[in-house]
């Protein structure tokens, strides 16, 4: 179980998930499929995923490499572990 998460009903009930991704790596399209000076279109605060904000050193309007960094620490901080290179 992941650390310290907040009281929610899959915390609570411990509901087993298998995440899959037919892409190579988490965040593929923002990593693979942009330009390199893309940024948010929004504010990080409307774009922060729930329980995980952005970091505070972070500009208004994230970048790209910033937002897949986000992305992808938040699949470890959270312990989401994709089975890559699946389909269903």
């Amino acid at each position: 179980m992941p650390l310290d998460l907040p009281d929610t009903p899959f915390n609570k009930a411990r509901v087993p998930f298998v995440t899959l991704d037919r892409a190579d790596c988490i965040a593929s399209l923002w990593k693979n499929k942009t330009y390199d000076r893309l940024k948010l279109h929004l504010p990080k605060q409307f774009c922060q995923l729930p329980f995980f904000p952005f970091p505070p050193n972070f500009p208004e309007y994230p970048s790209k490499y910033q937002f897949v960094d986000y992305l992808e620490s938040y699949t470890k901080m959270f312990e989401i572990n994709p089975r890559l290179n699946e389909s269903v």
